[in-house]
């Protein structure tokens, strides 16, 4: 829900704030599409007045909401509100991508409504009517595949999926499940059983708790090197943080810093998993902002508040974004340099690792240190690059119009108009 307002705020302030250059994506979006229902009320005031040649800009859509019969607040307090729409908006050039956030929403939301219909139908034995509402569902389906597929194709790519769920801490819950069910199921029968079933019952139950102990302590082990192989202290949590910033300030370096920063480089976990959601968005070409950065990593489970994620990415400088993605990968890198040495240390302590063994071992974390090695040189190398700006990122193209006045011309200057034609031409 706090994601979806934010989304909204977004779109309205995008358009309230740049009118006459974003004011044809409120053709995309319908007043029913906003969660909070004020947003909707904006959102149709703006239509009325766009519908009627006016742009929708905040003293006119402010006056037009005073018209709302169904609006009650007071003049100085859609004031107000109108501003922090404005103010919630990042880029008005990014009003399209956060129209597409809306609409992604309210087809969820549509469709959940249609599935509740039909579970609801079928719940009370009304199979027709379910039936029925199975037919509806289909319909709104075909609605919402229509106006997805209207959205332009950089706007509807599919990001990666986000990772599988921990497996083993899956494991472990229906481990522990399974001990608590049987562990009631044996205080149910403890008088109605012979000694002998009910210490065989006991031994499996210990059994399964040991087992799962063990599985417990294998994963925090490796969730323990994993961490390990993070930078750690202030000033590594310091430099992640900054180039997440700069590079929220310039979304087009992102392709070139790619190559070499990656998540496991930053100090916090959680500021991994936003540069790589920053990183996917630009691969795809949607555009790059503390709401689309939210709204991603709201999707693939990061736990963070967009608030936090406004506060991380906020007051970034653009100029600065490589040199502060290189101080960050210098962090990471140490890190990933030093538990490669503490592996191969472990492997070569262990009298179970014949030479075979350490070797190949030893190989693999070196080649490890080498690609980190090459990576280092190739940031080192880096300079901030300033290619074309992102289509996302540009403001809704308007119609081009000509104002010079059309001239009639002479029969002696053939030749320049000739001229004239094959420039306009190209």
């Amino acid at each position: 829900m706090q994601r979806s307002v934010r989304a909204e705020q977004a779109l309205l302030g995008a358009v309230l704030s740049d009118p006459a250059g974003q004011q044809r994506v409120l053709d995309w979006v319908r007043p029913g599409d906003m969660r909070r229902p004020y947003h909707g009320q904006v959102l149709a005031a703006m239509q009325r007045l766009r519908g009627g040649g006016v742009l929708p800009g905040p003293h006119e859509v402010r006056r037009e909401l005073g018209n709302d019969p169904d609006l009650r607040a007071e003049a100085s307090d859609r004031v107000v509100y109108l501003a922090e729409l404005m103010e919630r908006s990042p880029r008005d050039g990014h009003a399209l991508a956060y129209a597409a956030l809306v609409i992604d929403q309210a087809v969820h939301d549509q469709m959940h409504l249609a599935g509740s219909r039909m579970a609801q139908a079928a719940g009370s034995g009304n199979l027709d009517g379910a039936f029925v509402q199975a037919r509806r569902a289909r319909q709104e389906l075909a609605a919402a595949r229509a106006r997805w597929e209207k959205l332009p194709q950089h706007l509807r790519r599919d990001l990666p999926a986000p990772g599988p769920r921990d497996q083993a801490g899956a494991e472990i819950a229906r481990r522990a499940k399974a001990v608590r069910d049987e562990l009631a199921r044996l205080r149910d029968d403890v008088w109605a059983t012979g000694g002998g079933e009910i210490q065989d019952r006991l031994a499996g139950i210990a059994q399964e708790i040991a087992e799962t102990a063990a599985l417990s302590a294998d994963r925090a082990a490796r969730r323990d090197a994993a961490a390990e192989a993070r930078p750690a202290g202030r000033e590594a949590a310091a430099a992640g943080a900054q180039a997440l910033r700069d590079l929220a300030a310039a979304p087009q370096q992102l392709a070139g810093v790619n190559g070499w920063l990656q998540p496991a480089h930053f100090a916090s976990r959680e500021h991994g998993e936003l540069y790589r959601v920053m990183r996917d968005l630009h691969a795809a070409g949607k555009p790059v902002d503390a709401v689309t950065v939210s709204w991603e990593a709201g999707r693939r489970g990061v736990v963070m508040t967009p608030q936090q994620i406004d506060a991380v990415l906020a007051g970034g400088v653009a100029a600065a974004a490589v040199p502060s993605a290189r101080a960050a990968h210098e962090h990471g890198a140490r890190a990933q340099v030093a538990q490669a040495g503490r592996d191969i240390q472990a492997q070569a302590t262990d009298p179970a690792s014949s030479p075979p063994i350490l070797l190949r071992a030893a190989d693999k974390r070196l080649c490890q240190v080498e690609r980190e090695h090459a990576a280092v040189r190739a940031a080192r190398l880096s300079v901030s690059a300033q290619p074309p700006p992102d289509r996302a990122a540009e403001p809704l193209p308007a119609q081009r119009t000509d104002p010079r006045p059309a001239s009639p011309g002479r029969a002696g200057d053939r030749p320049a108009q000739a001229r004239h034609q094959e420039a306009e031409a190209r």
